[in-house]
């Protein structure tokens, strides 16, 4: 029986083919966990009598959307960093990113708002954040140390690679941002369970805006290989401009003392991240990375 079932598949896997499938379902699962997300904040907006809206999406955490919102921004920040970028630039941008994202989770925004079906309070907050980071640093300077071992060893990058200037660069950096925060937590524990989530997603958002101008201007240059007159506008130029005018929107809104800007800027600097990530994984279907000549999107 095992015999009939080991011989069942006559060849071998090619490890470069089942690698971009590897890469299709991480980023497919990303969008999926975007869209879930979405789904869970507007089945709660329903419940509410009145159909009124927390002010930012970050409050939700204190709605029945708790467990999906901590839930998705984990496993997204996982898959940021679990994927590899196009260039080392781009790979430091996403790891920073996903190494933001579970912070973002795991330290609640400071107001719980007061729109919800069912409002948790504030009575847990500093007890879930202590368990919560210190789980998450120790997992987090686990992983690092077993990365440095390794690099020591010979062991991490494939055989026939050196490790590169930037990408040792990034490595230093992803380090300093964990010394960082660690001292932060342990020195001066209620300014970070205070502030913690704002700093966390604006560098969360911040380097995911990078990374979108930064895939703008690869894919510029890619595509002036193959054709010299192509424009300066693209797919991800577009996507980064858009960003670019709900930023400018939502300070002005801001400023006018709106209080839905926050929820508009999260919302919108979501959307279209998960719009990218959708062109993105489109570009890159057959071949998980860009090569130096451009592929066009799948159909």
């Amino acid at each position: 029986m095992l015999r009939a079932v080991a011989n069942r598949q006559r060849s071998l896997p090619d490890p470069a083919l089942e690698a971009v499938k590897t890469w299709r379902y991480l980023r497919l699962s990303m969008i999926a966990l975007v869209i879930g997300l979405a789904a869970s904040v507007l089945y709660e907006h329903a419940q509410v009598a009145g159909g009124c809206w927390q002010t930012s999406l970050s409050a939700y955490y204190y709605t029945p959307v708790r467990s999906v919102f901590v839930g998705s921004l984990v496993a997204i920040g996982v898959g940021l960093i679990a994927l590899k970028g196009n260039t080392d630039w781009e790979d430091l941008l996403l790891n920073v990113a996903g190494a933001c994202a579970p912070l973002v989770a795991f330290v609640p925004y400071s107001d719980p708002g007061t729109c919800g079906s069912v409002l948790s309070g504030t009575a847990e907050r500093d007890a879930d954040v202590a368990n919560n980071v210190v789980a998450l640093l120790t997992a987090g300077g686990a992983a690092l140390l077993v990365i440095a071992g390794l690099t020591i060893a010979g062991r991490w990058q494939p055989t026939s690679q050196r490790l590169t200037r930037s990408g040792l660069i990034g490595f230093v950096v992803i380090v300093a941002l964990y010394v960082v925060t660690l001292l932060v937590f342990a020195l001066a524990r209620n300014a970070f369970t205070q502030y913690g989530h704002n700093v966390a997603a604006i560098a969360m958002f911040a380097f995911i805006y990078g990374n979108v101008w930064l895939n703008a201007i690869n894919l510029y240059f890619a595509d002036q290989q193959r054709d010299r007159h192509a424009g300066v506008l693209n797919r991800y130029t577009v996507i980064a401009i858009l960003m670019t005018a709900a930023i400018v929107a939502s300070v002005v809104l801001a400023l006018v003392h709106w209080p839905y800007a926050v929820l508009v800027l999260e919302t919108s600097l979501i959307v279209l991240f998960a719009a990218f990530w959708a062109l993105q994984t489109a570009e890159l279907w057959n071949q998980g990375l860009r090569s130096g000549q451009p592929t066009a999107i799948a159909h």
